[in-house]
């Protein structure tokens, strides 16, 4: 689903959108609702909305200085403006910032609904074009044959899933399309699949879709395409080939989350002992090799609960190993080895497990892959750290983040995307579960302690000079309100306390 937030400083307003519109109806979840452009700064930060609906004459920062202090932060966000025809010439302003649209009030729902659905196709192009490059796009693909995996044979609660692989997949805001293609002849699968792949590059580039093929059904797994989604299902029907004893059936079901994909199709998958995970040219099959990965999960749960030493799990862990003769399944095994860490353990690096999946992918032999294992074992399941006052992508969350404390840009989405590379809303709970507090309070918090600092050697015809140095530059009267919110002074009153 995308995310809304909503600003208006009138209380009757902002409740009255929130209340009377089936957001959920439209795919939009209301993730804040916020009576000024200083509260709606820092609940974006924290909440890295799609759609922002904003009143543009607010006291403090108005909705114009909002939209002006954000369209430097790398968000992408779309914007709709509530504007009182008085206010028209600020409306105006607000479009050599892109704004498409502007509501002039009083307006009824359906001109917000009309405005949300046009705002939303950029949304959804946006994220298109923000797919994950090659790399990035085989590791989910390998993270989400691993869930289907754990499910099946371990017989594991979605819940259960959710925990283990949170950090690396949204489990509760992407919705999902799920297609059966029933009665595809094992021998045209290949055929099927490489149409398939044909269409999304053409028609949905960058779209994650994940195959699975079992008893002549094949499952398509599919982010909703939004705008797109008629013609994926127009695909479908034109599917033919010749040699089919008997025509392909097609179903259809939607998902508002992966959680609720999982519920739906584990109990449906679990009574086959054999599947095929398929990736371009790549047939995966897993068997029932529950044993194995049931063995894994112990080891591990054993290893966390000081039940065996670490030397004892390394030393099991490669004894099993090495009763694996089928190489595509000893990949899976060792890389279900390294998710399933993430269930005791969260200090997980995404970019580091992505370039090891890379390169036992590319192993020619079950020696070779086992070999790669062997010498990255410390790196992939190092030993548990007793000292570590926050886990260590926190830590390399707060080192970046003060060290770059000047970007006007910096975001928290940002920073778990393009930085971490890992899940933006795992990294906002763990973010609050070990500071307690939100990234936005963090960061303000750190910016007027460095301006306090900076202020200490500086007169007010340069204040402007410590406004930049804190990632204020852009706006100075931002940098002022800020600073008086956390001080209850402005900087001058604080410089000329100081002297």
């Amino acid at each position: 689903m995308l995310r809304l937030i909503i600003v208006d400083d009138e209380k009757i307003i902002r409740e009255s959108i929130r209340s009377l519109i089936d957001w959920e109806s439209l795919g939009i979840e209301v993730v804040g609702v916020c009576k000024n452009g200083l509260e709606a700064y820092d609940a974006i930060l924290d909440s890295y909305p799609d759609i922002v609906l904003t009143d543009i004459k607010m006291p403090g920062l108005s909705g114009l200085e909002l939209i002006e202090k954000l369209n430097d932060t790398r968000e992408n966000i779309q914007f709709i403006i509530l504007s009182g025809y008085s206010e028209f010439e600020y409306a105006k302003q607000a479009m050599r910032f892109g704004i498409r649209h502007y509501l002039l009030k009083p307006c009824n729902e359906n001109q917000i609904i009309e405005a949300i659905e046009d705002v939303k196709k950029a949304c959804y192009l946006k994220q298109q074009a923000d797919q994950a490059p090659e790399q990035n796009v085989r590791f989910e693909k390998s993270v989400f044959r691993n869930i289907l995996t754990d499910g099946l044979t371990n017989a594991a609660e979605p819940a259960l899933l959710c925990d283990n692989y949170q950090c690396y997949l949204d489990f509760t805001h992407t919705a999902y399309d799920l297609h059966y293609v029933y009665f595809l002849m094992e021998n045209n699968l290949q055929e099927c699949c490489g149409q398939l792949q044909d269409f999304m590059e053409e028609i949905l580039p960058g779209t994650m879709y994940h195959l699975v093929y079992v008893k002549n059904t094949l499952l398509i797994i599919i982010k909703q395409p939004g705008g797109k989604a008629g013609a994926f299902s127009d695909f479908l029907d034109s599917l033919h080939f010749p040699g089919q004893e008997v025509s392909l059936s097609l179903e259809k079901e939607s998902f508002d989350s992966l959680i609720n994909l999982l519920e739906r199709i584990l109990p449906r998958l679990s009574r086959f002992d054999r599947l095929l995970f398929l990736d371009g040219d790549n047939r995966i099959p897993v068997y029932n090799y529950s044993g194995c990965l049931t063995s894994v999960r112990l080891l591990l749960q054993d290893y966390y609960s000081m039940q065996i030493s670490y030397s004892q799990l390394k030393e099991e862990i490669m004894n099993l190993l090495h009763t694996v003769e089928d190489k595509d399944f000893l990949n899976l095994l060792i890389t279900n080895i390294i998710f399933q860490r993430g269930h005791f353990d969260s200090d997980v690096s995404a970019v580091a497990d992505a370039e090891f999946f890379q390169s036992i992918g590319a192993a020619r032999s079950t020696e070779e892959a086992l070999l790669a294992f062997q010498e990255n074992f410390g790196r992939l399941l190092p030993p548990k750290s007793q000292s570590v006052t926050y886990k260590p992508f926190i830590e390399k969350l707060l080192t970046y983040t003060k060290e770059h404390l000047s970007e006007s840009s910096l975001s928290l989405k940002w920073l778990a995307n393009h930085y971490l590379f890992m899940n933006v809303d795992y990294v906002s709970k763990q973010f609050y579960k070990q500071t307690g507090e939100k990234f936005s309070a963090w960061l303000n918090r750190q910016r007027i302690e460095k301006a306090k600092e900076l202020l200490l050697n500086c007169d007010t015809e340069k204040i402007y000079t410590v406004a930049e140095a804190v990632g204020c530059g852009n706006n100075p009267q931002y940098f002022s309100q800020l600073f008086k919110k956390y001080t209850g002074m402005s900087p001058t009153e604080y410089i000329r306390k100081l002297g």
